[in-house]
């Protein structure tokens, strides 16, 4: 890999943990500066946001329903740079405490809660995300944003995988997990 190859990747996977970082507490502000304008975000609640400006709605909404209050781990974090594009893919666990009857406001993830670890108020949903970077901040500077996003959940820990029988919670046994926000 070469220097200018490095150097992308060290920014793009910076993007990555301040985007993560972000959710703890809901920063519209730290968010937004991860974005392009006209992001497509395919949410961990089943549904999408067409810009930067519904995802910053949604953040607001969530600041009084479902709360990340620590910070996302993730684990096999894989970055591909090729030239003005790249993308992120992992698997994490998104820790959030439910604040209102309302929940997420999501069949998708509310339908999902008793598959997840809950400690009280706390619920830890598992998920898998691909993120798209473009070389672009969407106003004509060769900056790295995020112009997709997409979560989805995992399988709970103990589903055998088809065609292996091996489940998460074997696999997870050799995993390399990362805090986010932390350096």
């Amino acid at each position: 890999m070469g220097e200018a190859q490095a150097d992308d990747e060290r920014e793009i996977r910076r993007v990555h943990r301040q985007w993560w970082a972000a959710n703890v507490g809901l920063d519209v502000d730290k968010m937004s500066e991860c974005f392009a304008p006209d992001y497509l975000m395919w949410n961990l609640n089943g549904h999408p946001y067409f810009s930067l400006a519904e995802k910053q709605d949604l953040f607001r909404y969530y600041q009084s329903h479902m709360v990340p209050t620590e910070p996302p781990e993730l684990w096999d974090i894989r970055v591909t740079v090729d030239g003005d594009m790249a993308y992120v893919t992992s698997a994490g666990i998104l820790p959030v405490v439910m604040k209102s009857e309302e929940g997420s406001g999501s069949a998708t993830m509310d339908g999902a809660a008793p598959h997840y670890e809950r400690r009280g108020e706390l619920v830890r949903f598992r998920f898998r995300e691909t993120v798209v970077f473009r070389r672009d901040d969407g106003r004509g500077n060769r900056e790295w944003k995020i112009w997709h996003f997409h979560a989805s959940p995992l399988a709970p820990l103990d589903e055998p995988r088809p065609g292996f029988g091996d489940t998460a919670a074997d696999r997870e046994e050799a995993k390399d997990v990362h805090v986010m926000g932390e350096a």
